[in-house]
C-alpha cells in the first residue's frame, strides 16, 4: 500500500512538472511570437494587402499618429548605399512593427536590403525567393522612446537602376494588448528615380 502511494505521488509529480513546463513554454511562445507572426507580403504595394487586413479596428493612416520615412532622396545614384529610417508615432504606443519592399515598375526586386547585424529587423518568411521583404523582429517592436518606434535599415541601389524604384511600407502602431483590435495601420509608397550617374 505504501509503495502504491509513493508511485502515485511520483507520477503526479512528473505529470505536474511536465505540463507545468509545457504550459509555461506555450505562454512564452504566444507572448514572444505574436509580434513576429507577420508571414507573407503586406506592404500594400503592387496589389498586396496591408497589416489592415488583420488589424482593422481603425481607418488606414489614422490622423492622430503618423508613419515617416527619411533617408531616400528623390533621385538615386547607382550602387550607392542609403540609410532608411522608418518611424512610427502614436501617443501611448505599446508596440510597433513594419514591412518594407523595394521594387521596379514591374514588381521585380530593386537593389538589396542589408540587415546584417541589425537585431531590430529580419527578413519576412513565405515571400517569393526573388524578392526581399524586411520587417521588425520581436526585439524591434519595443518603442525607442515614449510614443515613438523606429528602425534604420540599409538599402544598396543596384548598379543598373530602373527609371523608378517603389518603396512600399506598411506599419502597425499597436496598443500592445496582443490582439487585432485598437491598432493603427499606416501605409506609404515612396518613389525614387534614377539620376543615371555612376
Amino acid at each position: 500500500m505504501q509503495n502504491l502511494k509513493v508511485r502515485l505521488f511520483v507520477l503526479l509529480l512528473i505529470w505536474s512538472l511536465f505540463f507545468g513546463f509545457y504550459n509555461s513554454e506555450q505562454k512564452t511562445a504566444k507572448k514572444n511570437d505574436y509580434p513576429e507572426h507577420l508571414i507573407g507580403a503586406f506592404t500594400g504595394g503592387f496589389g498586396e494587402k496591408t497589416c489592415h487586413s488583420c488589424h482593422f479596428d481603425y481607418d488606414l493612416n489614422w490622423k492622430e499618429g503618423s508613419l515617416e520615412i527619411s533617408g531616400l532622396p528623390q533621385e538615386l545614384i547607382p550602387g550607392k548605399s542609403y540609410s532608411i529610417k522608418i518611424e512610427v508615432i502614436r501617443e501611448n504606443i505599446g508596440r510597433a512593427g513594419f514591412q518594407i519592399s523595394a521594387r521596379d515598375k514591374r514588381g521585380a526586386q530593386s537593389g538589396i536590403f542589408n540587415i546584417s547585424g541589425n537585431k531590430r529587423v529580419m527578413l519576412t518568411n513565405q515571400v517569393p525567393d526573388s524578392l526581399q521583404y524586411v520587417q521588425h523582429s520581436f526585439s524591434g517592436t519595443d518603442p525607442v522612446k515614449s510614443g515613438v518606434n523606429n528602425w534604420i535599415i540599409e538599402w544598396i541601389a543596384p548598379d543598373e537602376l530602373p527609371d523608378t524604384t517603389f518603396f512600399n511600407i506598411s506599419s502597425n502602431a499597436a496598443n500592445g494588448d496582443e490582439s487585432a483590435f485598437g491598432d493603427w495601420i499606416y501605409v506609404k509608397e515612396v518613389k525614387a528615380t534614377s539620376t543615371g550617374k555612376n
